[in-house]
């Protein structure tokens, strides 16, 4: 079976849908033309404990302090982090 025409996987329309539409608005925006925005493939992964859950809420909050956006996670106004994981960071 497709996922993409499951619906009981919404998010793979999501994602197509938002894959569809930003590259042409952010090239538009960098004034670029012709460059690939997105890699090929998803990037999956199945987090098997609360240790390497952990690990993955780190390394995504901090990818906006990576690029030098922003000197801390917190900063980036489009970071989120349940409350629950809160202490951990």
């Amino acid at each position: 079976m497709n996922p993409e025409e499951n619906e009981d996987f919404p998010v793979t329309k999501l994602l197509h849908s938002l894959k569809s539409y930003t590259p042409n608005e952010a090239n538009r925006a960098l004034s670029r033309t012709g460059n690939p925005f997105w890699q090929s493939e998803s990037y999956d992964y199945v987090v098997r404990d609360s240790n390497e859950l952990e690990r993955v809420i780190y390394y995504t909050l901090n990818n906006p302090v990576k690029a030098e956006l922003v000197k801390e996670w917190r900063k980036w106004k489009y970071s989120y982090c349940k409350p629950e994981f809160l202490s951990e960071f």
